[in-house]
């Protein structure tokens, strides 16, 4: 039973391709991304290139809204010569921790970053190959670049601004001549492309957050600033994608504790969409749902140790299945099936009037619910 892994994915490439591949053009030239969490929009883009240079804006909601300013200065050849960026509230206020303005200049086979360290500017000096670009979290601009240079058979190399990033090729899988992955750190993000390498759509549902993103040309980056800047203020702001909760309950005179990432339906079809069928499911978002009982339980009909564990979740059109895993304390992408210690059959819930906005664990006498809409599954528990 495979895992479908989820996770927030980071794109990083150059603002604009090298000249010889993709041809800058002398006039302005406005590109723009929306990227959205079921109903919710959690990152917008806009990016404006004159010549051989550019100017972006990336605003990101969560968990507070916040705002980066990034400039590009390219070589002749089409190659970065210097990147900029800064990161503000969505207001322009200072963020908690400062906003100052990081650097990156290429020379040749070499990179100096003028980075904070400490709370003091550092300068690092690296070598890198040549053509190296600067990795940008986030940004569907860079995204597209990084496509349309793999597409003109080009090798992508980018460095961040860490102070022990080093340069790393990036991994760009063509899959067919409009479709396109990126990976990063195991995790995938599609893209359905135009034939010149211009994002159509991207697809996000095997990362974490399952975005959706959108090229757009009229949407008001400055209004939805101020708008998110208001709510921030307001004391509404959007929070993290995924809340983490712990249940603490009593089993008989077992004392139990489930520490769980707890996602939003936001308008999105659950059971065999967003949560497949037949596919190993993390029981929640983010960090693997922590369990512990200090006394021997029966679930399901199964006897299970006092300990710590890991559950999973294996929805099914068949059996559907609890999974309780002795790893603990990974990420919930890192299901590894040789440390199961039990997979116990689970029955699911016929529909209910009543529609839970996020994945919710609740124990009712000596039931286990797991809800999620207006569905989700049921097991016995009960102290052995």
């Amino acid at each position: 039973m495979p895992l479908r892994f989820r996770s927030l994915v980071s794109v990083a490439t150059l603002v604009a391709p090298l000249a010889s591949t993709v041809p800058f053009t002398l006039h302005a030239q406005v590109t723009g991304f929306v990227s959205t969490l079921g109903t919710d929009t959690l990152f917008v883009e806009r990016f404006t290139r004159s010549g051989m240079t550019g100017e972006g804006v990336l605003l990101r909601r969560a968990p507070l809204a916040t705002i980066t300013h990034y400039s590009i200065a390219l070589n002749a050849d089409g190659s970065v010569a210097r990147f900029s960026q800064v990161t503000t509230k969505a207001d322009g206020s200072p963020l908690a921790t400062g906003s100052v303005p990081l650097v990156m200049t290429f020379s040749g086979d070499s990179v100096m970053r003028e980075i904070q360290q400490n709370g003091a500017a550092v300068t690092l000096r690296s070598a890198v190959p040549r053509g190296t670009m600067p990795a940008f979290g986030a940004s569907n601009v860079f995204a597209q670049q990084m496509i349309q240079l793999a597409k003109a058979g080009r090798d992508v190399h980018t460095i961040g601004f860490g102070a022990q990033a080093t340069a790393s090729k990036a991994d760009i899988r063509m899959i067919s001549s409009d479709s396109v992955e990126i990976v990063n750190g195991g995790f995938r993000t599609g893209y359905r492309v135009h034939t010149d390498g211009r994002i159509a759509r991207g697809d996000g549902s095997l990362t974490t957050q399952k975005f959706v993103v959108t090229p757009w040309t009229s949407v008001n980056i400055d209004a939805i600033a101020a708008a998110w800047a208001a709510r921030d203020a307001a004391g509404q702001s959007m929070g993290a994608a995924s809340s983490r909760d712990t249940l603490v309950a009593t089993v008989g005179s077992a004392h139990i504790t489930l520490d769980y990432g707890r996602p939003a339906m936001r308008g999105r079809e659950i059971w065999g969409t967003l949560v497949p069928m037949d596919t190993t499911w993390r029981f929640g978002a983010n960090a693997a749902a922590q369990f512990r009982t200090d006394k021997t339980l029966v679930i399901g009909g199964t006897p299970i140790d006092a300990g710590f564990y890991t559950l999973w979740l294996y929805p099914s059109s068949g059996q559907s299945l609890l999974i309780v895993n002795a790893q603990t304390g990974q990420w919930g992408t890192a299901y590894d099936s040789k440390k199961d210690v039990a997979r116990i059959a689970i029955e699911k819930l016929a529909p209910r009037t009543k529609s839970d906005e996020r994945f919710t664990v609740t124990i009712e006498g000596d039931r286990m619910l797991m809800t999620w809409d207006r569905s989700g599954y049921v097991v016995s528990i009960k102290e052995k």
